[in-house]
Formats: structure tokens, C-alpha cells, sequence
């Protein structure tokens, strides 16, 4: 079977206007501790810096419907922390665009841009049967 690029077009938009036989909001869907206390590290993380300890955000969170353990809620955090740190690495190892580094390769000078005399390839001591030798 072969689609054209129109027939892939109107593909596209008709996906794009289907709706669903039944939404499934994002914010109905249940979640687990796990996804509850990721989305939640950064202010747990905060309220952290400002002085509560994991005892203290372990009974928070319980009066939330919350039940999680001091070192579950230690080790989820751990986890979210260095999954955050990551990203950030990743986004840092990217290397810039091929143009911004691409350079032009080095060409040595021209014999006639160094006043017409060409370097001899043997260094800056003359073969002994070099004419300037034999004065």
C-alpha cells in the first residue's frame, strides 16, 4: 500500500480532530507514591531548606492521604534529585550545531606569501653537499 504525501495530510488532520470514546483526564488518573512524591520533590525539597525534617514531611503528607515511609520519602527524593541532575547533564553535554564549530581547515602559507622563498624540508642545518657548504 502506497500513500501519497496529500492522502498523509489529511490523514494528519483527521487524526488531529478525533476525539476519544471515552477522556481519561490526566488529572483524574491515579498515581502512585512514587509518582506522587516525584512531582512533589522540589517543594518537599524546599521545605527542607526552610527547616522540616523527613519525619515532619512524612506526617504532612499523611495529613494529605499520603502514606509513605521516612525512608521511602528519603529515597524517592534521592532519586528525583539525581534523575532532575541528569537532565540538566544532558541538556549541558549537547553538543553546539555543526556550523557554530565547523571550521576551515589550517592551510600552510604559500612559498609566495613567505617572500618567495620556499623552506627547505630538512630543517634549518644544509646537506652537506648543499653549494653554500663548499665555499
Amino acid at each position: 500500500m502506497s500513500i501519497t504525501a496529500s492522502q498523509l495530510k489529511e490523514i494528519r488532520q483527521e487524526f488531529a480532530h478525533l476525539k476519544p470514546a471515552v477522556v481519561m483526564l490526566d488529572g483524574n488518573r491515579a498515581m502512585t507514591v512514587k509518582q506522587v512524591i516525584f512531582a512533589l520533590a522540589p517543594t518537599l525539597e524546599r521545605m527542607k531548606k526552610r527547616g522540616f525534617d523527613t519525619q515532619e514531611l512524612v506526617e504532612k503528607l499523611r495529613e494529605k492521604g499520603i502514606e509513605v515511609k521516612a525512608q521511602t520519602l528519603t529515597k524517592y527524593l534521592t532519586e528525583a534529585r539525581r534523575q532532575r541532575e541528569g537532565q540538566k547533564a544532558k541538556k549541558k553535554d549537547t553538543p553546539p550545531p555543526a556550523s557554530a564549530t565547523a571550521k576551515a581547515p589550517a592551510i600552510p602559507p604559500s612559498p609566495t606569501q613567505n617572500n618567495d622563498r620556499p623552506r627547505p624540508l630538512w630543517g634549518p642545518h644544509l646537506p652537506p653537499d648543499h653549494p653554500q657548504n663548499h665555499r
